[in-house]
């Protein structure tokens, strides 16, 4: 596990988000931290394409977004590019 900034330490943004990491090089997990929540925001760093895990849509970096987060499923995205995704 690693933080979004030393994955991306020229990302300014990325060295604030303190609920979210990296699993690998490539997959960014933010998980939801509290009960009851079925959505949350997500930062994905800039410079790079990100895919959903759950759904297969795809986000540009450098930008926050409001992501779905049902009791059984926890936000999960790829990098684009990356071990064939």
């Amino acid at each position: 596990m690693r933080t979004l900034f030393y994955m991306y330490p020229s990302d300014a943004t990325c060295w604030e988000i303190e609920d979210e990491y990296f699993f690998g090089p490539d997959v960014l997990v933010a998980p939801v931290l509290y009960a009851g929540a079925v959505s949350r925001r997500v930062y994905l760093p800039e410079g790079e394409r990100w895919i959903e895990y759950a759904s297969g849509k795809e986000y540009e970096g450098g930008k926050e977004y409001q992501a779905d987060a049902p009791l059984d499923t926890i936000p999960v995205y790829l990098r684009k590019g990356s071990r064939g995704f």
